[in-house]
């Protein structure tokens, strides 16, 4: 299975969810600032305009290389990139597992859930995929409270699931499926 950039771009007239571009640095540094993201991403953890562009072609490079779908989480009006939300595909056949972040700044505003609800709608109803599934570290309130807003249901744990920086950790498990629309 291969995705394809969603065209038109995905929005709800408050976010817009589209290719990443070499102006969205921006973004990308304001990312760097929250540990908490590059800990769990291939955000740069120190901020240069060099990594920051390797970091887009990256996100480019998902798509050339049939891994899924990355696109940048912006504001529907400035086009100001706010976040991430990605798709990638798992080995079984019609399921992706779904990534995002938004930068602190953007938080509270409830654009993550508006991201996480447009990209599975989408994946679900237009690129062919049967089952969406984000694993979240349990204790990160936040995650699954956007997850759970965006019509996502928490199924279980996976013990030491996630590794990371040396360590090791549960993932709750979160899935948005076509019988949930």
């Amino acid at each position: 299975m291969a995705l394809a950039y969603p065209s038109p771009d995905l929005t709800d007239g408050v976010i817009r969810l589209r290719r990443w571009s070499e102006r969205d640095l921006a973004c990308i540094e304001a990312a760097t600032a929250d540990a908490r993201i590059p800990a769990g991403t291939t955000v740069p953890v120190v901020f240069t305009p060099d990594d920051a562009r390797a970091f887009v072609r990256r996100q480019w490079s998902r798509l050339e290389a049939g891994e899924g779908v990355s696109l940048a989480v912006a504001d529907a009006r400035s086009d100001e990139a706010l976040g991430l939300a990605v798709l990638l595909l798992r080995p079984q056949p019609g399921v992706a597992g779904l990534g995002y972040w938004i930068i602190p700044a953007a938080r509270r505003g409830g654009r993550a859930t508006r991201a996480i609800g447009l990209l599975s709608a989408w994946a679900l109803c237009s690129a062919g995929i049967a089952r969406v599934e984000a694993w979240v570290e349990p204790g990160n309130e936040p995650s699954e409270r956007a997850l759970a807003s965006a019509g996502f249901v928490r199924e279980g744990v996976l013990r030491s699931f996630l590794g990371q920086d040396g360590r090791r950790s549960d993932a709750t498990v979160f899935s948005r499926t076509v019988d949930d629309l």
